[in-house]
């Protein structure tokens, strides 16, 4: 009896060290294109879409999508290719030399 327990605790030691943990990420895309009020609906629209994103807050004055996601879920390209198909091409948004975002 004591073996067995012994053995089920080792088995899921060993299971739950080779789970991987998703992380939530966020990003920043500039977005190109936006140039009216109806954009950024469409943009936050095609980001809700991807599965793994939590929230997406766009800034149609800055020209940005700020997008919070499960790592393991999708990734940035996703997230590229979300906006680029809906007619809104992206690119990842750079950060200055002092590591904040410009």
């Amino acid at each position: 009896m004591k073996l067995s327990i012994v053995k089920s605790f080792l088995l899921s030691g060993i299971l739950f060290s080779q789970m991987t943990f998703a992380a939530e990420q966020n990003t920043t895309l500039d977005i190109q294109n936006m140039t009216c009020a109806m954009c950024p609906i469409t943009v936050k629209k095609s980001l809700t879409n991807v599965k793994g994103v939590t929230e997406v807050n766009i800034s149609f004055e800055n020209k940005t999508a700020d997008v919070d996601y499960d790592d393991a879920l999708t990734d940035v390209e996703k997230l590229i290719s979300a906006t680029t198909n809906v007619g809104y091409p992206s690119t990842v948004h750079k950060a200055d030399s002092d590591g904040e975002r410009k």
